[in-house]
């Protein structure tokens, strides 16, 4: 019989921790990636991610959502529901979320305008998308990228510098 008791579980922390290339501390659990409807953590719970930073920022009833989306996402971003997950995410709806699929519906039932543009651009990221909400309480705007397993990048950015990231 095998006993798993405190004692003989003393593994450092550190054990679980890794580092990625720009020197975050990474848990085993982003390594493995995120628990979500798929297909792609990249395009997908990545996408949801970056839109739900975005979400975080957002005060006011939201009115409109431009998002342009940038080389890969671009390319495959509809097949591996990319346009669905940042919406999914501005809307507050989690990665893992059956919702998520119909996001693009909820956002035009509750009367949000929602629009895409698509954009090659080899200074920015293969996995990135440029995100401007309106809302009752004024415009909210960011950037995001899309590293892998889920994991993301993203920076609110001031309207003045987001004329220059959308079209440099």
């Amino acid at each position: 019989m095998l006993c798993l008791c405190p004692a003989t579980l003393l593994i450092p922390l550190s054990a679980f921790l890794f580092m990625d290339s720009r020197g975050k501390k990474l848990s085993v659990f982003d390594v493995i990636g995120p628990i979500m409807v798929g297909p792609s953590s990249s395009h997908t719970a990545g996408a949801q991610r970056i839109g739900f930073a975005l979400h975080k920022k957002l005060r006011g009833r939201l009115k409109a959502i431009e998002v342009t989306l940038y080389n890969s996402f671009a390319d495959t971003g509809e097949g591996h529901g990319t346009k669905t997950a940042i919406i999914a995410g501005i809307l507050g709806l989690e990665a893992h979320d059956e919702s998520l699929k119909k996001s693009l519906e909820i956002a035009r039932a509750f009367g949000v305008k929602v629009s895409f543009r698509k954009m090659h651009d080899d200074s920015k990221h293969p996995n990135s998308a440029f995100i401007s909400a309106e809302t009752d309480c004024g415009n909210f705007c960011g950037f995001g990228e899309s590293l892998g397993g889920g994991m993301v990048d993203f920076r609110e950015l001031e309207l003045e510098v987001a004329s220059r990231e959308r079209n440099p």
